[in-house]
């Protein structure tokens, strides 16, 4: 999975998040699964179109889609800031190049023109910003970068850095301190989200290769503009699936707020106190796993309009980190992952920069006072560096020794690693002298040899041919044009096909 996941209720009991809504005197209870919190910005009071419309639009087309992808895993709860994900890669794709800036525009929804993209996102942040006020909400967006100090990072990289997304650029040595980076970027996303965030970054996430982390962190903190009495907050049942419940603090309220409906779902829109921002609650009628479309999500938006209605909403916690990186190559952003493939040329002039890492986290609090969110996002780019090859499939001689003393304590040679301790096993691996084409592994068989005279390959397969979907496995980078994939199957596993293709 590339989701991990911590969901609590208040006060102490783990359920999955829901929405119950009471749309008559009657009392009658419409139970759902929890689809999606919106934090949605209005537009500016302007008539004239916004700089940054096209953005919001690309990011809303976006937030759907990577809601899909994680939907499409599991029925359980799903919370993330697509702002934050968006931003943090919108510094990237700025120097992005070729099929690269093409693939990642594709999947962001941004523009083709990288140099437009920028001042979106200075529009934007400006105008989120503007949301702020002594008696209103917390609304903070911060971004920074961590860039090695001599390493020929391009001046105008680093300047739409710091002027669109108002960035600050800190000069350090990954080389010589990638822990104490790590603690000190950690440090900053933590001052920045008020302490819901604290570890964004696990250890070992930067190593001396790291050339360059960037990080988005977006903190919201808001009361509602009519708050929910604590003393009606009651125990009630929740429907996890259209036969079994659990009961969850739902809170009450009578208001008049914005309401749609329609034969497909429900949705209420509960402004924050003095701003623009407002949590949408969107409601399938159905029971059971809940997807929404852009046209469906479009038409809820368009249609809110005040109406009085009795609403019942659970407080919950929800926190969850994300690896973004197979979600994106499955949304089509490919190249940007693969050393060699990967064109950042706009970042430092060369092509020795992809993106190793990309990773999401996202808390949020609801309760009868209001709520309170925040999401980070940090994006790591090593250097690429060919790997020394060590295959120890011959004999050799090897030793046991204390580096303090340098005292060899023992001493041997491997002429045959089976010698002695089990039969020998002959397990059949063909070899593929050209790339294309499509191979059938049973369980008892664990690999393959590949010569070719291509650069990269990837390897790819699938468990349902040729109905079931492909999915890639590795990259392989062949040696003396030759290379060997191996992938260890559990006994009774189903059969694999594989296919290798050049990259």
């Amino acid at each position: 999975m590339c989701v991990q996941k911590h969901i609590e209720f208040v006060p102490t009991e783990d359920y999955s998040a829901v929405i119950i809504m009471r749309t008559s005197n009657a009392f009658s209870l419409v139970l759902g699964t929890v689809l999606q919190v919106v934090l949605f910005t209005a537009p500016s009071s302007t008539t004239a179109t916004p700089t940054y419309a096209p953005l919001v639009a690309g990011n809303t087309d976006f937030a759907l889609n990577l809601f899909a992808q994680l939907a499409g895993t599991n029925d359980e709860n799903i919370f993330f800031s697509p702002y934050s994900i968006s931003a943090c890669f919108g510094m990237v794709y700025d120097g992005a190049r070729g099929e690269t800036a093409l693939q990642m525009a594709g999947t962001f929804g941004l523009s083709t023109n990288p140099a437009e993209v920028g001042p979106e996102f200075g529009a934007l942040q400006a105008e989120l910003s503007a949301q702020q006020g002594p008696d209103g909400i917390d609304l903070s967006v911060a971004n920074g970068l961590w860039a090695q100090t001599n390493f020929p990072f391009l001046p105008a990289f680093l300047d739409n850095a710091s002027t669109n997304y108002d960035a600050t650029v800190q000069q350090v040595d990954f080389i010589a301190n990638a822990s104490q980076i790590t603690d000190q970027i950690n440090d900053w996303v933590a001052d920045k989200t008020d302490g819901m965030i604290p570890d964004l970054l696990p250890p070992g996430a930067l190593s001396p290769l790291t050339r360059l982390a960037l990080v988005d962190a977006i903190y919201f903190n808001g009361g509602w503009q009519s708050t929910f009495n604590t003393n009606a907050t009651q125990i009630a049942p929740f429907f996890v699936s259209p036969n079994q419940f659990v009961y969850a603090p739902l809170m009450q309220q009578a208001e008049v707020v914005g309401y749609y409906e329609d034969n497909i779902l429900q949705a209420i829109e509960l402004p924050y106190t003095n701003s623009s921002i407002a949590m949408v609650v969107l409601l399938p009628r159905t029971n059971g796993p809940a997807a929404i479309t852009p046209a469906e999500l479009s038409a809820a938006l368009d249609g809110l309009a005040p109406q009085p209605v009795d609403v019942m909403l659970p407080k919950f916690n929800l926190d969850l980190t994300i690896d973004l990186v197979p979600i994106l190559e499955n949304m089509g952003m490919v190249d940007a992952f693969l050393p060699g493939a990967a064109d950042f040329s706009g970042i430092d002039g060369g092509g020795d920069l992809s993106i190793g890492t990309a990773s999401h986290e996202a808390v949020v609090e609801v309760n009868e006072t209001g709520t309170v969110a925040a999401g980070a996002t940090v994006i790591i780019l090593p250097v690429a560096v060919a790997p020394t090859l060590f295959l120890a499939n011959h004999s050799f001689v090897f030793l046991i020794r204390d580096t303090n003393s340098a005292n060899i304590l023992f001493m041997g040679r491997v002429a045959d690693p089976t010698g002695g301790i089990a039969s020998r096993v002959s397990t059949a691996r063909p070899s593929i002298q050209t790339t294309g084409g499509i191979f059938g592994i049973n369980n008892h068989q664990f690999g393959f040899a590949v010569v070719s005279t291509n650069a990269t390959l990837v390897v790819e397969a699938c468990t349902n041919f040729p109905n079931g979907a492909w999915f890639p496995l590795q990259t392989l980078k062949p040696i003396n044009g030759s290379a060997y994939f191996s992938e260890p199957l559990p006994p009774n596993s189903p059969s694999r096909f594989y296919r290798v293709h050049s990259q």
